[in-house]
Protein backbone atom coordinates (compact mmCIF):
# COMPACT_ATOMS: atom_id res chain seq x y z
CA UNK A 1 0.00 0.00 0.00
CA UNK A 2 1.58 3.41 -1.02
CA UNK A 3 1.78 6.42 2.03
CA UNK A 4 0.55 8.93 -0.19
CA UNK A 5 -2.26 9.45 -2.42
CA UNK A 6 -1.85 12.26 -5.46
CA UNK A 7 -4.43 14.23 -6.79
CA UNK A 8 -4.27 16.95 -9.72
CA UNK A 9 -7.54 18.96 -9.04
CA UNK A 10 -6.78 22.35 -8.07
CA UNK A 11 -7.89 23.84 -4.64
CA UNK A 12 -9.01 27.56 -4.12
CA UNK A 13 -10.07 28.67 -0.56
CA UNK A 14 -9.66 32.02 0.94
CA UNK A 15 -6.95 32.45 4.16
CA UNK A 16 -7.87 34.90 6.88
CA UNK A 17 -5.67 37.76 5.87
CA UNK A 18 -6.92 37.97 2.44
CA UNK A 19 -4.89 36.21 0.27
CA UNK A 20 -5.43 33.31 -2.01
CA UNK A 21 -3.91 29.86 -1.46
CA UNK A 22 -3.86 27.67 -4.32
CA UNK A 23 -2.98 24.47 -4.26
CA UNK A 24 -2.17 21.71 -7.31
CA UNK A 25 -0.73 18.15 -7.31
CA UNK A 26 -0.83 18.05 -3.55
CA UNK A 27 0.41 15.20 -1.93
CA UNK A 28 -1.39 13.93 0.66
CA UNK A 29 0.12 11.60 3.25
CA UNK A 30 -1.58 8.93 5.02
CA UNK A 31 -1.73 10.86 8.48
CA UNK A 32 -4.23 13.23 6.51
CA UNK A 33 -6.15 10.07 5.63
CA UNK A 34 -6.40 9.22 9.50
CA UNK A 35 -7.79 12.63 9.73
CA UNK A 36 -10.03 12.23 7.03
CA UNK A 37 -12.80 15.32 7.25
CA UNK A 38 -9.94 17.19 6.59
CA UNK A 39 -9.48 18.95 3.32
CA UNK A 40 -6.36 19.58 1.37
CA UNK A 41 -6.60 23.17 1.81
CA UNK A 42 -6.99 22.78 5.96
CA UNK A 43 -3.64 20.52 5.89
CA UNK A 44 -2.03 23.21 4.10
CA UNK A 45 -3.39 25.94 6.48
CA UNK A 46 -2.34 24.05 9.58
CA UNK A 47 0.89 23.17 7.77
CA UNK A 48 1.59 26.89 7.04
CA UNK A 49 1.81 26.87 11.17
CA UNK A 50 3.30 23.98 11.99
CA UNK A 51 7.14 22.45 13.00
CA UNK A 52 9.69 20.54 12.34
CA UNK A 53 11.04 18.58 15.19
CA UNK A 54 13.86 15.61 15.53
CA UNK A 55 14.17 13.95 18.36
CA UNK A 56 16.91 11.41 18.99
CA UNK A 57 16.86 7.74 20.55
CA UNK A 58 15.38 8.17 24.40
CA UNK A 59 14.21 11.71 24.37
CA UNK A 60 11.17 12.40 25.27
CA UNK A 61 8.33 13.99 22.77
CA UNK A 62 5.71 13.92 25.13
CA UNK A 63 6.20 13.44 29.03
CA UNK A 64 3.96 11.55 31.39
CA UNK A 65 1.91 14.21 33.66
CA UNK A 66 2.96 17.31 31.54
CA UNK A 67 0.89 19.35 29.47
CA UNK A 68 1.86 19.10 25.94
CA UNK A 69 2.69 22.11 23.75
CA UNK A 70 1.80 20.55 20.63
CA UNK A 71 0.07 17.47 18.93
CA UNK A 72 2.52 15.75 17.15
CA UNK A 73 2.50 13.56 13.46
CA UNK A 74 5.39 11.33 13.28
CA UNK A 75 6.67 11.95 9.77
CA UNK A 76 10.01 9.29 10.32
CA UNK A 77 11.40 6.97 12.92
CA UNK A 78 9.27 5.17 15.87
CA UNK A 79 8.13 5.97 18.97
CA UNK A 80 6.50 4.07 22.44
CA UNK A 81 4.18 4.99 24.77
CA UNK A 82 4.85 3.81 27.95
CA UNK A 83 2.82 5.06 31.10
CA UNK A 84 5.96 3.51 33.37
CA UNK A 85 8.96 3.61 32.23
CA UNK A 86 10.41 0.46 30.03
CA UNK A 87 6.72 -0.90 30.04
CA UNK A 88 5.58 -0.45 26.70
CA UNK A 89 1.73 -0.01 25.66
CA UNK A 90 2.17 1.11 22.06
CA UNK A 91 4.16 1.74 19.25
CA UNK A 92 3.88 4.38 16.87
CA UNK A 93 5.35 4.82 13.54
CA UNK A 94 5.42 6.76 10.42
CA UNK A 95 2.22 9.54 10.33
CA UNK A 96 0.78 8.38 13.58
CA UNK A 97 -0.64 11.07 15.93
CA UNK A 98 0.61 11.47 19.47
CA UNK A 99 -0.41 14.28 21.99
CA UNK A 100 -4.68 14.51 20.73
CA UNK A 101 -5.86 12.81 24.56
CA UNK A 102 -4.35 15.99 26.28
CA UNK A 103 -5.30 18.25 23.63
CA UNK A 104 -8.99 17.05 23.30
CA UNK A 105 -9.25 16.93 27.14
CA UNK A 106 -7.24 20.35 27.18
CA UNK A 107 -5.20 17.95 29.98
CA UNK A 108 -1.99 16.46 31.59
CA UNK A 109 -0.76 13.67 29.26
CA UNK A 110 -1.50 10.14 30.05
CA UNK A 111 1.76 8.67 28.85
CA UNK A 112 4.99 9.06 27.82
CA UNK A 113 6.00 9.00 24.54
CA UNK A 114 9.69 8.47 23.70
CA UNK A 115 12.08 8.81 20.29
CA UNK A 116 12.49 4.81 19.80
CA UNK A 117 15.60 5.84 16.62
CA UNK A 118 15.87 9.17 15.19
CA UNK A 119 12.51 10.72 15.10
CA UNK A 120 11.33 13.23 12.63
CA UNK A 121 7.96 15.20 14.00
CA UNK A 122 5.47 17.52 12.78
CA UNK A 123 4.43 19.84 15.96
CA UNK A 124 1.76 21.29 15.65
CA UNK A 125 1.72 23.91 18.52
CA UNK A 126 -1.83 24.37 20.81
CA UNK A 127 -1.66 28.33 20.46
CA UNK A 128 -1.45 28.28 16.97
CA UNK A 129 -4.29 25.58 16.53
CA UNK A 130 -6.82 27.24 18.85
CA UNK A 131 -6.00 30.58 16.55
CA UNK A 132 -6.58 29.36 13.51
CA UNK A 133 -10.02 27.58 14.95
CA UNK A 134 -10.99 30.52 16.08
CA UNK A 135 -11.01 32.22 12.53
CA UNK A 136 -12.20 28.92 10.64
CA UNK A 137 -14.87 27.13 13.36
CA UNK A 138 -15.78 24.81 9.93
CA UNK A 139 -12.13 23.76 9.96
CA UNK A 140 -12.19 23.18 13.86
CA UNK A 141 -15.58 21.08 13.80
CA UNK A 142 -13.63 18.96 10.72
CA UNK A 143 -10.67 18.65 13.03
CA UNK A 144 -11.79 17.63 16.13
CA UNK A 145 -14.63 15.23 14.01
CA UNK A 146 -11.69 13.38 12.74
CA UNK A 147 -10.42 12.93 16.07
CA UNK A 148 -13.00 11.49 17.25
CA UNK A 149 -13.10 8.92 14.37
CA UNK A 150 -9.40 8.31 14.87
CA UNK A 151 -9.94 7.61 18.44
CA UNK A 152 -12.83 5.42 18.23
CA UNK A 153 -10.52 3.43 15.65
CA UNK A 154 -8.03 3.13 18.32
CA UNK A 155 -10.38 2.23 21.13
CA UNK A 156 -12.18 -0.65 18.74
CA UNK A 157 -8.27 -2.10 18.22
CA UNK A 158 -7.43 -1.77 21.76
CA UNK A 159 -11.24 -3.49 22.93
CA UNK A 160 -10.16 -6.27 20.36
CA UNK A 161 -6.63 -7.22 21.88
CA UNK A 162 -7.99 -7.05 25.23
CA UNK A 163 -11.01 -9.37 24.39
CA UNK A 164 -8.25 -11.82 22.76
CA UNK A 165 -5.92 -11.36 25.52
CA UNK A 166 -8.69 -12.21 28.58
CA UNK A 167 -9.81 -15.21 26.52
CA UNK A 168 -6.25 -16.65 26.39
CA UNK A 169 -5.93 -19.25 29.53
CA UNK A 170 -3.30 -18.27 32.32
CA UNK A 171 -0.22 -20.30 32.36
CA UNK A 172 0.82 -21.88 35.39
Amino acid sequence: MDAFISFTTDVTSVVPSGFRLRIEGAVLPSAQMRLEYLTANDWALLRSKSRKMSYRPGEVIIRLNARPEALFILKSGSATVEVTRGNVIARLGEDDICGEMAFIENSLASASVIAEKDTEVEAFHVSDLTETFASFPHLEARFFKSLVLLLSHRLRRTSGELAKALARPISA
